[in-house]
């Protein structure tokens, strides 16, 4: 597991937040209401692992964050065919199906190899049965639903900026301002311009 996933993750625990993997809508209430429902029963819970919150897959912010890391996917490649003194962790996030189950998960210690990526099942898999974590697998650029890395090399405040994460984004803005100051202060990157 690389160096973001841990703080992420840990940053992700540590404020009760919600992994998203992109399913059916629960119960028809609004995102922001599920998320802040299901953020206090954690805290009340004392829970240390964050609950799955399942995303509409209609939901209009995911769609454009998918689209949008899908589109500079280049970007991506070109940083990490070449990265730059300072910049680490790349990974990827792609969509797995096995029957109707589907889940997003990220991959780490990613490698672009004869025209498509390698890496490691980086997330814990929850529905799909055939993955483990630490898994190798092969994605071709078209199947990815985001990619970030982390650039020490723009430091602001001792904290690299995040580049892409656009799911990252896309979630960050839904939440309260007590769960982003959280975040901001727990993460080891800051989220730079895209």
């Amino acid at each position: 597991m690389t160096r973001f996933s841990e703080i992420i993750k840990d940053t992700l625990r540590a404020i009760c937040l919600i992994a998203i993997v992109g399913a059916p809508s629960i119960a028809g209430l609004p995102l922001n209401a599920q998320a802040v429902d299901v953020v206090s029963q954690e805290l009340k819970k004392g829970r240390t692992e964050p609950e799955y919150l399942q995303v509409p897959s209609d939901h209009a912010a995911m769609q454009r964050a998918v689209i949008e890391a899908q589109s500079t996917i280049g970007k991506f490649i070109a940083a990490l065919k070449n990265p730059e003194p300072g910049q680490r962790d790349f990974e990827i996030k792609k969509t797995f199906i096995q029957g109707s189950q589907m889940e997003r998960l990220w991959l780490s210690d990613v490698r672009f190899v004869s025209g498509h990526f390698q890496g490691r099942v980086d997330d814990k898999p929850r529905n799909i049965r055939e993955l483990k974590l630490g898994q190798l697998v092969s994605v071709n650029p078209n199947q990815i639903s985001d990619w970030l890395y982390v650039d020490n090399g723009a430091l602001v405040g001792g904290k690299g900026i995040l580049v892409g994460g656009y799911t990252i984004r896309a979630h960050y803005k839904e939440l309260s301002p007590k769960q982003k100051q959280e975040f901001n202060r727990e993460a080891d990157f800051q989220f730079g311009r895209q």
